[in-house]
């Protein structure tokens, strides 16, 4: 059952979204609550699953990795198979998101990999399990990634570069020690780990953990902090639309993005390189809205759009930038 929102829990779920490690006290500072009111009702949203994780947005790319996307059209599968792919990417450490959806692809699921054969031996393993349920499989390289705050929320308009958080898809060499990787798989689980229990996972002092965190941010490996909803109770419904250019030039592209980011439902952006030029997700709260997005996209670019595609997201299974083990 969708769960109602008042203007209080919206307020919280709006300074959740631009920064889910915010203590109870600054939330309550800025949407004018007690500390112990905001604290009951975060508790609220997660006991009626509202809010199913609390993940920390971290740029894979300098850790050495890039992330493949990938869509799969599933045939001939029962309910006991389906809920066998679903244990098995939210399982393997190789997966950082998976989701079931409707309209074309009926599963997607995002892998991190460090070279095309890490990548191609990941996708063994999964045709080896899989393979005579999977009709069709795209494959998008994740290029460039936006996340903008639900700014729709507050029907707040979006100003021009605020709550724009980017990573990347061009592997780097950054040095992080092992302390480091058990600070990001922490957070990966639970983004608003207290510092103490993020201390006890990495087996160091809680008096250094706020440096080490600030550190793992000034060079722009943590990027954010956010929350997952549970789309089932969650009374908005997302779309993620995959839309293909017929010129992406430089120009074309920045005008692209610049209207996504003006938009205060469109939560997400990617460049990708595949099938497709770019992925939005958009969040909203009925198929009429869906509709006059669609309508304005398509007006604002009708010289430019090749072609589009829509995806409803009605499960999220997974959502964690750093899953995998140490090596």
């Amino acid at each position: 059952m969708v769960i109602k929102l008042d203007l209080k829990d919206k307020k919280i779920l709006y300074e959740l979204d631009k920064n889910c490690r915010q203590s109870n006290a600054e939330i309550a500072r800025k949407v004018e609550l007690s500390k112990q009111v905001v604290g009951q009702r975060i508790q609220k949203m997660i006991e009626n699953k509202l809010i199913t994780t609390f993940y920390a947005v971290i740029d894979i790319s300098k850790l050495g990795f890039t992330v493949h996307k990938n869509f799969l059209r599933l045939q001939n599968i029962t309910k006991e198979k389906e809920k066998e792919l679903i244990e098995y990417a939210k399982s393997n450490p190789n997966v950082v998101w998976a989701t079931s959806c409707d309209g074309r692809y009926d599963f997607i699921f995002s892998t991190w990999a460090k070279d095309p054969e890490h990548l191609n031996n990941i996708l063994k393993e999964l045709n080896k399990k899989f393979g005579e349920f999977i009709y069709e499989r795209q494959i998008a390289t994740i290029l460039k990634g936006q996340y903008l705050t639900r700014d729709y929320l507050l029907n707040k308009k979006r100003n021009h570069g605020e709550g724009e958080v980017f990573f990347g898809a061009i592997p780097e060499s950054i040095n992080l020690d092992k302390t480091d990787w058990k600070i990001l798989m922490a957070l990966g689980q639970n983004a608003r780990m207290s510092a103490v229990d993020v201390a006890s996972k990495a087996h160091i002092s809680a008096d250094v953990i706020g440096d080490r965190i600030r550190k793992l941010e000034k060079i722009g490996v943590l990027k954010h902090y956010n929350f997952v909803p549970n789309e089932s109770v969650y009374p908005y419904l997302h779309y993620k639309i995959l839309i293909s250019l017929r010129n992406n030039s430089e120009q074309i592209e920045g005008s692209f993005l610049s209207y996504c980011r003006s938009n205060p439902n469109i939560v997400y952006v990617v460049k990708a390189l595949g099938s497709w030029d770019f992925e939005v997700d958009v969040e909203l709260e009925n198929i009429g809205q869906f509709r006059e997005i669609m309508m304005g996209l398509k007006s604002h670019f009708q010289n430019d759009m090749r072609d589009y595609s829509s995806l409803f997201i009605y499960q999220v299974h997974k959502y964690n930038f750093c899953p995998s083990t140490l090596e």
